[in-house]
C-alpha cells in the first residue's frame, strides 16, 4: 500500500493539476534571493579566530522567521502584507508537507516557489513526489 496522488489531493486540498512545480535546487546567491522576495535574510554565522566556517543549509531558521515575522504590522501596505502572507506560507509548508528530517529550517526553494501568489502549480504532485523521495532516502 502507498499514498497515492488522489490521497494527496484529499488530505491536503492542494491542486493536483496544473504546472508542474519543477526548480532549481542550486543554493548559490539565496541569501541574496531571500533578501530580494522577503526583505531580509538570517545573519551569517560568524568564524571565531580564523577558524573554519560551518556549513549553512541555503534556508532560514524557524526560529528567525517567528522572531522576524511573527506579527503584520497594522498599518502596512499591501507589498508587506504579500511579504508577510508569502513568509508564513512558506513556514507553514516547510514545517508540513516538506519537512525534512532536521526540523529546523524553512529551504530557501520553497520559499521561491511562492513568489507569484496566482501561479497555478501542482502543488499536491510536489508533495508526493517529495514524499517518495524523502521515504528512499532513509
Amino acid at each position: 500500500m502507498t499514498v497515492t496522488l488522489q490521497d494527496v489531493s484529499m488530505i491536503t486540498a492542494l491542486p493536483i493539476e496544473g504546472k508542474p512545480l519543477c526548480m532549481s535546487t542550486d543554493s548559490e546567491g539565496w541569501r541574496q534571493q531571500m533578501e530580494a522576495l522577503i526583505g531580509m535574510s538570517p545573519q551569517e554565522p560568524k568564524v571565531e579566530d580564523g577558524g573554519k566556517k560551518d556549513r549553512v543549509p541555503a534556508g532560514a531558521p524557524f526560529t528567525w522567521i517567528a522572531a522576524n515575522f511573527a506579527h503584520c504590522p497594522e498599518d502596512a501596505d499591501d507589498e508587506v502584507i504579500q511579504r508577510y502572507a508569502r513568509v508564513y506560507m512558506w513556514y507553514v509548508i516547510s514545517r508540513t508537507i516538506f519537512a525534512d528530517s532536521t526540523g529546523k529550517n524553512a529551504p530557501c526553494m520553497w520559499l521561491k516557489a511562492l513568489t507569484v501568489f496566482d501561479n497555478k502549480f501542482s502543488w499536491g504532485s510536489a508533495a508526493l513526489a517529495y514524499l517518495y523521495r524523502q521515504v528512499i532516502n532513509c
